[in-house]
């Protein structure tokens, strides 16, 4: 049953910030910590660690303007090239997820640069750095907090 609630809150979560919601971070954090409880190998500095990125990265999306905060330009490239790296890198290891999730989103956030819709972020420029951290930042921790949880729940199963 937890692993059922784990999945759903993941997916759930991982929708929320294609969604470019704030709130979609804390939903994939506590389908992290479901995770650790049907779990046996994971440990407390682990989670300690994601909530910690979990409370940096929700308290910074309360400090950006709401035009930036609420804005979805480009996030289906930066998230979804973010969940790409990220579980291309859990192949290899954990270390690796978090390398291939940064790659992707600084991959995916150049690529929408590229498209008629993203000029307007002036790649490169500082804009388009700002908004790339806006918005990649979330979405890295987001996906590197899924596949930890994957991990987990693989281990397990």
């Amino acid at each position: 049953m937890l692993i059922l609630i784990t999945v759903i809150l993941l997916l759930a979560g991982l929708g929320l910030v294609f969604a470019s919601n704030r709130y979609g971070i804390i939903v994939v954090y506590t389908g992290l910590c479901v995770a650790a409880a049907k779990a046996s190998l994971p440990t407390v500095s682990t989670l300690i660690f994601w909530g910690i990125a979990t409370v940096i990265v929700v308290v910074l999306s309360f400090m950006l303007p709401k035009s930036i905060s609420g804005s979805r330009r480009g996030l289906g490239y930066i998230a979804g090239a973010a969940l790409a790296g990220a579980m291309t890198g859990l192949v290899i290891s954990h270390a690796w997820m978090i390398i291939g999730g940064v790659a992707g989103a600084i991959l995916g956030g150049i690529a929408y640069s590229k498209t008629p819709a993203g000029k307007a972020l002036g790649f490169p420029s500082s804009k388009f750095l700002n908004y790339l951290c806006a918005k990649g930042l979330p979405a890295v921790i987001a996906v590197c907090m899924a596949g930890t949880a994957l991990l987990w729940l693989i281990f397990k199963i």
